[in-house]
């Protein structure tokens, strides 16, 4: 699957955390990773944690050869007691190993949706058998980054959709219902993606929206909303059910109503006719 620049920051950010995680097993120390492109054939090393030397930095891994090109070519995780000495492996990158004294290692395949998408690795400079409940323990933290490598992968989804109908929605004003549908698109790809950064630029594009009318006036609101009430305010005017509302934005449907209560409280709004009536009122809705 192809991936932007940003897409891949935020993949690379994930990665790095799910390193740290991994170092942090009982008796492992070290963590490192990367992500495999060409189909699932190449994996740069690119990403390290509490090792002392640089030199499996940049290394570039293909199937059958070391311990990661292993686990590519069985798309599974593989553990070798000791790395230098392991019959089971290829050799080609012992002298990076010995330099940080690399005694037992793990490592894992990232696979998402059937592509091999990262490859990580957990270390330590002493002795140890990986038995099943550390494979089991290391093999839930590899899932929870395919998990999050997905989610991003979603999120770009949703913004190459909202770019490639763009131009179409630049040759004339959007209507009132265009315009809740794309902010509440908008909220939506807010609340999946991890990625701080990227949440701020797309909230603030929501403002922007929210700010602006079909017929190009603006609006100011007088009524303070909190970032969720008004995330589910927006969702809300797109049409979207409770049940909906809750599954686009990652939380509980009790907590999608009692945002909605709160929200109908300071518009001063009996349902969810009148809060949306008066939420445009107030300049909260395009």
């Amino acid at each position: 699957m192809t991936t932007d620049v940003s897409a891949t920051d935020a993949i690379t950010g994930h990665l790095r955390r799910t390193l740290r995680d991994l170092s942090q097993l009982d008796g492992l120390s070290m963590g490192l990773g990367g992500l495999v492109t060409q189909a699932g054939s190449r994996l740069v090393l690119s990403e390290l944690y509490n090792l002392r030397c640089e030199l499996f930095r940049g290394i570039v891994i293909r199937p059958g050869i070391g311990l990661g090109g292993v686990a590519m070519q069985h798309r599974r995780p593989v553990s070798v007691d000791d790395y230098v000495s392991s019959p089971s492996i290829t050799h080609q990158f012992d002298r990076a190993a010995l330099a940080d004294r690399v005694r037992s290692a793990i490592a894992l395949p990232i696979i998402v949706r059937g592509e091999t998408r990262a490859m990580i690795y957990g270390a330590t400079r002493g002795e140890m058998t990986f038995g099943d409940r550390t494979v089991a323990t290391a093999t839930m933290i590899a899932r929870k980054l395919a998990h999050d490598i997905e989610v991003e992968d979603e999120v770009q989804r949703r913004l190459r959709r909202i770019a490639d109908e763009q131009p179409e929605a630049e040759r004339g004003a959007l209507s009132q219902s265009e315009l809740a549908e794309l902010n509440a698109e908008i909220i939506a790809i807010a609340a999946a993606s991890q990625d701080a950064v990227l949440r701020d630029r797309l909230h603030a594009l929501s403002q922007r929206v929210s700010g602006t009318r079909p017929d190009g006036g603006t609006t100011r609101a007088s009524v303070h909303l909190s970032q969720r009430e008004s995330d589910v305010l927006t969702q809300l005017a797109a049409g979207y059910t409770n049940a909906e509302i809750a599954e686009r934005l990652c939380i509980l449907p009790t907590t999608v109503k009692t945002h909605l209560r709160n929200t109908m409280r300071k518009l001063g709004a009996r349902n969810r006719v009148e809060t949306l009536a008066a939420a445009r009122h107030a300049g909260l809705l395009p």
